[in-house]
C-alpha cells in the first residue's frame, strides 16, 4: 500500500501472518469503526489447484442433457419445463451474477474463488432464507416464469 503508515499495526501483523497485502484502509468512520481490504494468496492445498491425475479438467456434467432433452423442475408448487437452450441461458445468467458479485462488477480481478462459487449457488437457488428471497425487495429477481434478461 502506498501510505504504509496509515495501516494499523494489528492489520500489518494480520497481513504478514497470512502472506497478504493490505490494499486499502478506510480510516476511522463516524461510528468509531473502520475497514480495510487485503489481498492474500490461496492455500497451496486449495481445491482450485486440484486437477487430478488426468492433468485435464473433466467437466462433472451433474445435470447432463442431450441436445433435444428437456428438464422438468418442481419449484414450489409450479412445474417448469425447459429445453437445453433455456437451461443454458439461466445457467449463464447465474454465472454472470456470480462473476459480477465476486469481482465487484469487474473492478477487482483479484477475487476469491470460493466467493464466486457461493454467489453461483445463490444465483441458482436464491438466498439462504426460508423463501430463498432477500428481505430487501431490490435484491430479488422478477417472479419465476418471466423471461430471462437478454444475452449481454
Amino acid at each position: 500500500m502506498e501510505n504504509d503508515n496509515k495501516v494499523p499495526k494489528i492489520l500489518k501483523e494480520l497481513a504478514d501472518t497470512v502472506g497478504g497485502e493490505i490494499t486499502y484502509v478506510s480510516g476511522l468512520l463516524s461510528d468509531g469503526s473502520g475497514f480495510a481490504t487485503m489481498s492474500m494468496p490461496l492455500r497451496k492445498d486449495h481445491w482450485i489447484y486440484d486437477r487430478g491425475p488426468e492433468k485435464f479438467n473433466v467437466p462433472p456434467m451433474v445435470f447432463r442433457m442431450g441436445a433435444r432433452q428437456k428438464a422438468r423442475l418442481l419449484i414450489g408448487s409450479k412445474l417448469v419445463t425447459m429445453d437445453k437452450e433455456a437451461f443454458r441461458q439461466r445457467i449463464r445468467e447465474a454465472g454472470k451474477y456470480a462473476v459480477r458479485s465476486a469481482t465487484m462488477n469487474g473492478e477487482e480481478m483479484d477475487f476469491d474463488p470460493d466467493a464466486l462459487l457461493q454467489n453461483l449457488v445463490i444465483g441458482f437457488l436464491g438466498y439462504f432464507t426460508e423463501s430463498g428471497l432477500s428481505e430487501d425487495e431490490w435484491a430479488n429477481p422478477k417472479p419465476i416464469g418471466s423471461a430471462p434478461p437478454a444475452e449481454r
